[in-house]
């Protein structure tokens, strides 16, 4: 028997493909190379096993059907472009997100926010983003720091994502407060570079993590109980990054005056999981009120 005969979601896949008039070809249990006359693209499933398995198996083809479409529209894109050259009327259209520091593609514009994070400066297409590259950058009217202030002005001007906190009563958080910052941006995962202008912050700022695109966790730093808030972070962190779709990162970042650190370094092996702070964060609780 093929492999898609024995995974349902991939042979949801590949039928989903063919209705949309798309030859798909398997190239292995998470991918899938779609044909048509406007080329190839090739579609990863992993995101959308993860998205899968938050739904029932009855809602599967249209979840399968809407995914594959908006990989087709990305094979669209790539064949009818906005004319990047024209600055002008790229400027509103630019936003910025965060990611995982591995991997990527080498001309794509992008920082180190910090150890595992970078930053990349994105087109907003609607329907789909597309990345910002060097040689874009190189015949736009603009630097590239200034290309990043204007991504985040842009960002922030959509408005501000939704607040949420709840307490964790497990008997090693005893009652911690988690803040999620969530909504229905693409670019939620931006807002980590100004946490200041949400209620997560203390006097030596806020520990947060990104797990994945879809939300931010966060807790002030303002006493010794951020070390229980940094154990419950890193639980989530570790628990979405490796089963919710758009992972960015397991580990815990501390933001303070603007700036984005390392807290803590997180490694899961098995049922362990072990959480390794940065000497600066140390530091820093060494001087907290208990």
């Amino acid at each position: 028997m093929s492999e898609a005969g024995t995974d349902l979601l991939l042979s949801l896949a590949v039928a989903a493909a063919h209705q949309l008039g798309y030859s798909c070809r398997v190239v292995d249990a998470d991918d899938v190379m779609l044909s048509g006359p406007a080329g190839h693209v090739m579609v990863g499933l992993t995101n959308l096993r993860r998205m899968a398995a938050d739904e029932p198996p009855d809602q599967w083809p249209a979840l399968v059907a809407d995914y594959l479409s908006t990989g087709l529209v990305d094979l669209e894109v790539d064949h009818d472009p906005l004319d990047t050259a024209d600055f002008a009327m790229m400027r509103g259209l630019i936003r910025t997100r965060l990611y995982s520091g591995e991997g990527g593609a080498p001309d794509v514009v992008c920082r180190e926010v910090a150890p595992g994070l970078i930053q990349r400066v994105l087109i907003d297409q609607v329907h789909t983003m597309a990345p910002v590259t060097y040689p874009m950058l190189g015949a736009w009217p603009i630097e590239e720091a200034d290309l990043f202030a204007l991504a985040e002005q842009n960002t922030r001007a959509d408005g501000p994502l939704e607040v949420i906190t709840h307490q964790i009563d497990t008997p090693t958080a005893d009652g911690v407060e988690i803040t999620m910052l969530c909504g229905i941006s693409d670019y939620i995962t931006a807002h980590a570079r100004w946490l200041g202008e949400y209620p997560v912050v203390g006097p030596a700022g806020s520990v947060f993590a990104v797990p994945s695109q879809r939300h931010i966790y966060a807790h002030p730093v303002a006493g010794l109980d951020v070390v229980r808030a940094t154990t419950v972070l890193a639980q989530v962190a570790v628990l979405d990054y490796t089963q919710r779709p758009w992972p960015v990162s397991q580990d815990v970042y501390w933001w303070h005056d603007g700036t984005i650190e390392l807290a803590a370094a997180t490694e899961h092996t098995g049922d362990a999981l072990c959480i390794y702070p940065s000497d600066n964060f140390l530091a820093t609780l060494n001087q907290l009120p208990s």
